[in-house]
């Protein structure tokens, strides 16, 4: 796999700033510096090349951020209340892709699966059912997390050193309350896409020693937001839009610092997700 790309084309610091504040105000840290690190990602290689379909598109905040005409943006996602605010953003519609194929009579140039994939069962309807969905030359971008992601951390290594049974009990239990069904690395992702119809041509990491510390300091506080979102229907950090503009700028700089190093190579120790480019290819015999 080729390291990763020297032409980056990062955003300017005022759209940086400005898709960390509103992150702030939408979401808890934790989340707020995955997102952002996707985000910086995709704005990276993603081509401009429309329509494009959002896998797991939740509530297509995403979108709010992201510059360009969003009549072509089309989301889906199995959870009703999530689709209800995703329509206000983009053309969304609730749908199990590994039962049936999105948008039918839409063909996409650009599939993207941020962090949503993992979360399928049936992994292999899911990926025939968007190659299906897609452009002739069409791709996805897929972020996947590594199989060893929850294992990172200096606590995690310290346990895996001495006691690794209850390093490994950790771990399940963050898959599990993630529901992560599928932990593969990227030769088995690459092979479980080619049998689907998709060819990966780059993989990429993401991750940092930087990232990683933050997003675990800030871990316990956003399970609890994530409790009061499942009662509510957003997360509390969305009543930080209330307070005064200088008292996220600590936050912000935190997040800036840490998300410094968007794609590191693939086999990076530091490295908790995968970007996996993969162009449609043709479509196997079934």
């Amino acid at each position: 796999m080729p390291p990763p790309p020297e032409d980056l084309h990062p955003p300017s610091e005022e759209d940086l700033e400005r898709w960390i504040r509103a992150y702030l105000e939408h979401a808890p840290l934790s989340l707020t510096l995955r997102e952002i690190n996707r985000l910086i990602a995709v704005e990276a290689v993603a081509s401009a090349r429309r329509p494009v379909l959002d896998v797991g598109c939740g509530d297509g905040f995403w979108w709010t951020l992201r510059g360009g005409d969003h009549r072509e943006i089309y989301g889906i996602d199995i959870s009703a209340s999530e689709i209800a605010q995703a329509r206000t953003r983009i053309h969304a519609a609730l749908t199990d892709v590994s039962r049936e194929q999105p948008f039918p009579g839409t063909e996409f140039a650009e599939i993207i699966g941020n962090c949503s994939l993992e979360h399928v069962p049936d992994i292999d309807a899911a990926l025939s059912n968007l190659r299906r969905a897609a452009a002739p030359g069409g791709r996805l971008l897929m972020f996947v997390p590594t199989p060893r992601w929850a294992y990172q951390g200096r606590m995690q290594s310290w346990l895996l050193a001495r006691a690794p049974r209850i390093a490994m009990s950790l771990s399940g239990a963050l898959n599990g309350f993630f529901q992560h069904w599928h932990l593969y690395d990227a030769k088995v992702w690459t092979r479980l896409l080619a049998q689907n119809g998709w060819q990966v041509r780059a993989a990429y990491g993401l991750g940092s020693t930087r990232s990683e510390f933050l997003f675990r300091a800030f871990l316990p506080p956003a399970f609890a937001e994530f409790v009061a979102k499942r009662v509510t229907g957003f997360y509390p950090s969305k009543l930080a839009r209330f307070l005064p503009r200088a008292a996220l700028a600590p936050a912000v700089r935190l997040v800036r610092w840490a998300v410094s190093d968007p794609l590191v190579p693939v086999d990076s120790p530091t490295a908790y997700e995968y970007l996996l480019i993969a162009d449609a290819a043709e479509l196997p015999a079934r």
